[in-house]
């Protein structure tokens, strides 16, 4: 079947709202993807509503459309996964990594979120830290996080302390520790910049340091600081879509800015999608399906879960991000 045949898709993104940043970096990598790839693109701003989510979605499968791709963030994953698994069809999950998203037919590209600090926890061990303080937000992304790293920092061996974002000012020395942080965009800024006012923790980490924002906002404060990404744009070529430097390249010649992963995963979600589309691959065969995107590896197991993709731990080094050692 040939690869130039139209598919038509649909999304929604915060454009506005409270995960507004993220979802435009989503929203520009789906409109890189579908002015590429012959793709006729709906996206309606669901201003980070559950109500305006779901409704898009039933909408969009009651007309019909090709390839349902899902909203950025967890909770609005959560809600609109059921909706549009529940009818037979695939939703592509760029934007939701909560580990209790896992599920038939919905279809993450990106890892779960329990992986996410994992490499942190490495990165301590081999720093020699002998333990590791947990600092999180509410919701269950910040609870997965930190449950897949409090199980890696348990199998080295490193002692585990619980601190709320609320007492770090009160948590005494941390010197000897690695501070690892997981809540919104905004509470993790906040923690680095108190944190970074007081005594320096032998290791200081954040979810939000995935995010070229997070520099852009900090300066030097942000140097030293490790984080999570799900890529890092290089010139290998995969089998599915562009190479991650073209993509890249794309997207800094429209936007003047270079992409963050949260695009790089929205367009490679985009990508399979189509390709899977135009393959007319079955449900049973898609979890069989190994390839390669932009953003690397991509493979399910039996529950549907990402397993073919690894996140990557980047260190804040003079200004920019690069892989942490």
């Amino acid at each position: 079947m040939p690869t130039t045949m139209m598919v038509t898709a649909a999304a929604t993104v915060s454009l506005t709202g409270p995960l507004a940043l993220q979802g435009r970096q989503a929203a520009r990598g789906l409109q890189l993807w579908a002015s590429a790839d012959q793709i006729r693109l709906q996206t309606v701003d669901d201003a980070g509503s559950a109500t305006t989510a779901c409704n898009s979605y039933r909408r969009w499968l009651g007309d019909r459309v090709d390839v349902l791709l899902g909203p950025y963030g967890s909770g609005l994953v959560r809600q609109v996964g059921p909706i549009v698994s529940g009818q037979g069809a695939l939703l592509w999950n760029h934007g939701g990594s909560a580990d209790d998203l896992i599920r038939p037919l919905v279809v993450p590209v990106s890892v779960p979120a329990s992986t996410y600090f994992r490499g942190a926890v490495d990165l301590a061990y081999r720093r020699g830290l002998p333990r590791v303080v947990f600092t999180q937000g509410r919701g269950r992304f910040a609870s997965a996080v930190v449950a897949g790293a409090r199980q890696r920092a348990t199998e080295l061996g490193l002692a585990i302390r619980d601190v709320h974002l609320a007492d770090l000012a009160t948590a005494g020395s941390l010197t000897e520790a690695a501070v690892l942080i997981v809540g919104t965009f905004t509470e993790d800024l906040a923690a680095v910049e108190q944190i970074r006012a007081g005594p320096e923790p032998g290791l200081l980490g954040c979810v939000a340091a995935g995010l070229l924002e997070f520099g852009n906002r900090l300066g030097p404060t942000a140097e030293g600081v490790v984080g999570p990404v799900q890529w890092i744009s290089d010139a290998a070529t995969p089998q599915v879509g562009p190479a991650g430097a073209d993509f890249s390249h794309r997207y800094q010649s429209k936007y003047g800015e270079p992409p963050d992963y949260v695009a790089a995963q929205a367009a490679a979600a985009g990508y399979l999608a189509a390709e899977a589309y135009r393959r007319r691959y079955q449900h049973h065969e898609l979890k069989r399906w190994k390839t390669t995107t932009l953003l690397g590896n991509f493979a399910l197991d039996q529950s549907w879960r990402q397993v073919g993709h690894s996140p990557i731990t980047i260190e804040w080094r003079r200004g920019r991000q690069e892989r942490a050692t």
